[in-house]
């Protein structure tokens, strides 16, 4: 009997995570808006994870202390996330090993996701987020959902949603540059 309550709390959370990340999915008003700017005093730290990776290796949050990570939360089925894509191929090559680039994907076969990379000639470092846990460390209203940590491990600037490619590309720019210039 736990067993099966166990499995019902894990599908009813399942469900729950996916219907609102299908709900936030899409073109936002304030995306790329910056909605944590660090005003308040006090740093909020970047929950921890270890995910596999599609290259086989795997990835720990708190081993990339020291230098500024881009997490990105995106799906092959999210219009806007599969449209910013060439924003993260093009800082991953500009910055090279001075930035982490971590695109966690949400709950998609692996094999799916894989396909997309090669078919779109994408070489950044994606993570699989096979059970949503990595989603739920990071509550969103929808995706894509990035987040750019700083070399003290805090969350520096968040966005919701994605306008073009360009135009997420010069708003992440910004927010790296400023996370790798902080004291």
């Amino acid at each position: 009997m736990n067993k099966k309550i166990g499995l019902s709390r894990l599908v009813i959370t399942g469900g729950v995570m996916a219907a609102v990340l299908l709900s936030g999915c899409g073109n936002s008003n304030n995306a790329g808006s910056g909605a944590n700017n660090k005003t308040e005093a006090k740093k909020q730290m970047a929950p921890d994870f270890t995910a596999d990776m599609l290259d086989g290796s795997t990835f720990t949050l708190s081993e990339a202390k020291g230098k500024v990570v881009l997490i990105n939360i995106w799906a092959t089925w999210c219009g806007p996330c599969c449209g910013e894509m060439p924003a993260f191929q093009k800082l991953d090559e500009e910055y090279g090993d001075k930035l982490q680039i971590v695109a966690v994907n949400y709950a998609e076969k692996r094999g799916d996701v894989k396909a997309f990379m090669d078919e779109n000639g994408y070489t950044f470092p994606v993570a699989f987020d096979d059970m949503g846990e990595i989603s739920a460390k990071y509550p969103s209203q929808g995706i894509p959902y990035t987040i750019i940590i700083d070399k003290e491990g805090a969350i520096s600037k968040t966005f919701v949603g994605a306008q073009s490619a360009d135009v997420q590309y010069d708003l992440y720019k910004k927010a790296i540059e400023e996370a790798m210039n902080e004291k």
